[in-house]
This record gives C-alpha cells, structure tokens and sequence, in this order.
C-alpha cells in the first residue's frame, strides 16, 4: 500500500513538475511571447512539506521540457540514479522514478496552465495542471500551489521545480 501510494505520488509530483517546467512568467510571457518557447534541462525537483525539503527524483534528476510555438509541452524527467532491470519488480521501480506527459499549454497571468493528453500516469489524462511560474535569465521557476500531499498524508506541500534553457 505504501509502495503504490509513493508511486501515486511520485506520477503526481512528476506531472506538477512538468506542468510546471512548461510555466514561465505572465510579465515574460506578455513581453515576449518566444520567452518559453524552446528546450528546457532540469535542474531541480524539491516537495516542500512544512520546513522540510525533499527530493523524490534524487539530489541529481534527470528531464527535459519541450516547448513548442504552437502551443505544445512535452516533458520527461527520472531519478538521476536509475539502474536497468527486466524484472517485474525493477520495470515497476524504473516506472516509479519518472514521469511523462504531453498536451496543449496556454498562460494565464503569471500561471501556466496545461491540459494533458498523454502521460505516463493514466490519471493525468484529460487534467488541466496549473502551475506558478517565471523566468530569470536562462532559468525557469515553476511552483504548484500548496495541496494535499500524496506522499505525507495528513500533511500539505507543494513542487518547486527548477529548469534552465537548453544552449
């Protein structure tokens, strides 16, 4: 129960991130609509509960959101310590250390919103994920708003996600 939970919660936090990843500032985006556009390289990917930080990917995550023109997010992101496995139970914990998802991305003020049509989290599909965002420099911050937390019941967080432009 546990384990499924964790992976609940690791698909939701990775989904936020992503979803988040996609988000850049309203100022930018009203600026210069081009500011979001592009390659983007995660840097970080932290769960805030109360004063206390975590990182469900590792202290080294890997991913890459993808933006497009015409209006498309793609990103993927895993744990930065994934090993292979053919197994039942190693393919589980590869599933468990990622997360993918694609769909249509439109600003909001200084939130991104997307509404997602593919991911690795059935759950996801069909979503709107809104997430707070802006844009310092080659950098991307993206913040979802406090909730329940999946992964600490009974306890509030939020995703604080950290991506840089792709050179």
């Amino acid at each position: 129960m546990k384990e499924r939970r964790l992976t609940s919660v690791k698909s939701t936090i990775g989904a936020l991130a992503l979803i988040s990843a996609i988000a850049v500032s309203g100022i930018a985006w009203a600026a210069n609509s081009d500011a979001l556009i592009g390659n983007w390289k995660l840097v970080s990917w932290q769960v805030v509960v109360g004063e206390e930080i975590q990182n469900p990917f590792g202290s080294s995550p890997k991913g890459y959101l993808l933006l497009t023109p015409g209006g498309r997010a793609m990103a993927m992101t895993t744990a930065g310590s994934r090993k292979p496995g053919d197994g039942v139970a190693e393919r589980a914990a590869l599933h468990k250390s990622m997360l993918a998802y694609s769909g249509k991305y439109r600003i909001e003020g200084s939130d991104f919103i997307t509404t997602v049509d593919i991911s690795w989290n059935e759950n996801w599909n069909g979503t709107e994920q809104r997430r707070h965002y802006r844009i310092e420099g080659n950098r991307l911050f993206i913040e979802s708003a406090p909730a329940p937390s999946i992964l600490y019941p009974g306890k509030t967080d939020f995703r604080r996600i950290v991506w840089e432009r792709e050179k």
